[in-house]
């Protein structure tokens, strides 16, 4: 079977990003679709964040503190 598509593409940093989709794809359908894209990388992007461990930032009392004198 052949099929018309259109395909739209970006080169970020030598490294190419397509889109592709049926020839008569309504613009709002495309809309559509990149924004569950955006979403989708958004919910990976809050995984990874929520995947480092929270660095602690109540100050660092001096007697807590090995401190070696010479």
């Amino acid at each position: 079977m052949l099929k018309n598509v259109t395909q739209l593409e970006v080169l970020i940093e030598n490294k190419s990003y397509r889109f592709i989709c049926d020839i008569d794809s309504p613009t709002t359908h495309c809309k559509e679709a990149l924004f569950q894209f955006n979403k989708y990388i958004g919910q990976l992007e809050d995984q990874a964040r929520s995947s480092v461990p929270e660095i602690s930032e109540e100050p660092i009392k001096e007697d807590n503190l090995d401190v070696v004198h010479e």
